[in-house]
Parts: structure tokens; sequence; C-alpha cells
């Protein structure tokens, strides 16, 4: 087995010998430790600026170019993570609470007067889970199966 950086055209090789590492693992851990105990040292985060060039470091959430690879390839936030939504973005419509003053410490009342116009039903709440927020459900049905049932599309509303 080669160690080091991946070539480009061995990425596929080394995801493949990851995966099968994780199948042959017959150890008691969870799959999640199993994946990350498993990983090929050749695996490693890097961005290719060409096909032919590798560059080994991770990326970093954040527009500044304080690495290669993020001067290359900087990230931006999107709004709900501006307005205080969680980066993994599973939340698609949020619970509402009311506007605070404590919440925006920085804010005039002309400012906290013009939110509350803004958004007179309340403003997201990110410490909540989102309406309609499920699990993830493998082998999720549709209907009529009620095995793993999400929502059955056999019934009309």
């Amino acid at each position: 087995m080669w160690r080091g950086v991946v070539p480009f055209n061995q990425a596929w090789t080394t995801f493949i010998d990851w995966v099968e590492r994780v199948a042959h693992d017959a150890s008691p851990k969870r799959q999640r430790e199993k994946v990350i105990a498993d990983r090929p040292a050749s695996a490693v985060d890097g961005c290719w600026p060409s096909a032919s060039n590798f560059i080994a470091e991770p990326q970093v959430f954040g527009s500044a170019p304080n690495t290669t690879c993020n001067a290359l390839f900087p990230s931006f936030a999107f709004p709900r993570f501006v307005a205080g939504g969680p980066l993994a973005a599973d939340i698609l419509k949020c619970r509402l609470k009311p506007v605070r003053p404590t919440d925006y410490p920085d804010f005039t009342r002309a400012d906290l007067a013009r939110l509350k116009t803004i958004f007179p039903s309340g403003v997201c709440d990110w410490s909540k889970h989102g309406i309609g927020n499920t699990s993830v459900v493998p082998w999720a049905s549709f209907g009529p199966a009620p095995e793993n049932l999400v929502f059955d599309v056999t019934k009309s509303p």
C-alpha cells in the first residue's frame, strides 16, 4: 500500500480501501468509531488546485485566506448561519421566539422596534429542533407499506 498524498487518479482506490476496512472490522465498535479507526493513512484532507496537484491541508469554514486551500477555495457563510443558525444547516423551518432586547445587546430602541416590525411573529429560535424535524429513517417508506413509514403518498390530504 502506498503512503503519503493520494494522487488524483487513486482517490477512488483510497475510498474503496477505507470502505473495505470498515466492512471487515469485526470489533464491537459502533459504525462511526470504525470509520474513524479504519481510515487509511493516505486519506487526508486537502484540495485539488488542478488534476495533478493535491495540497494536503484541512480547509476550515471561513473566507480568510489563511491557508493555500482557503485562499483558492474560500467558504462563505450562508444567510441562516449569519442569522445564528447551525453550520449543519439542518433546520428547514425554525421555531419562533419573541424578539427580546437581551438577545440584541447592541441594538438601540429604534433597532429593536424595526426588528419587531420586520418579524412580527418572532425570530428563529436556533436552540430548538426545526418544525417537522425527524431523525434519519433508513429505507424510508412513502406508502403504502407501514414499515418505516415517513409519509403515505397514497392517501390524499
